[in-house]
């Protein structure tokens, strides 16, 4: 099927959701440039597929690790994002500051210069 299955279809839409939500609620967190690490393609046995990007960056000294995982409808896009990414390539990211271990990556942020958090 051209569209993919009720479970991909299902899954996509509660997955983009929820990101669009956490993407309201991080609104207001501080914004840094973290460099990629590894990026995996998730493909489950049902719904959609995702990208896990991992990046790290610097807090005050401290290099923390972290990822965020990005939700995509066809399997060859996931694919082709995924690759998108290089080793170190700086990305732009939200930092909580209540918990810097949760962060959030989000295309749209990419246009926007940060000189650290």
């Amino acid at each position: 099927m051209f569209f993919g299955t009720l479970d991909e279809v299902l899954t996509y839409l509660f997955k983009s959701a929820l990101r669009a939500y956490r993407y309201y609620k991080s609104s207001s967190w501080e914004q840094t440039t973290a460099q990629v690490t590894g990026q995996i393609v998730l493909l489950p046995i049902w719904g959609c597929a995702s990208v896990k990007l991992h990046y790290k960056f610097d807090l005050d000294g401290h290099l923390i690790k972290s990822w965020d995982v990005i939700p995509f409808r066809f399997r060859l896009d996931a694919k082709s994002y995924a690759e998108s990414f290089t080793h170190n390539m700086p990305r732009i990211i939200r930092v909580n500051p209540r918990n810097p271990q949760e962060t959030r990556f989000f295309e749209r942020d990419q246009s926007i210069s940060v000189t650290g958090v």
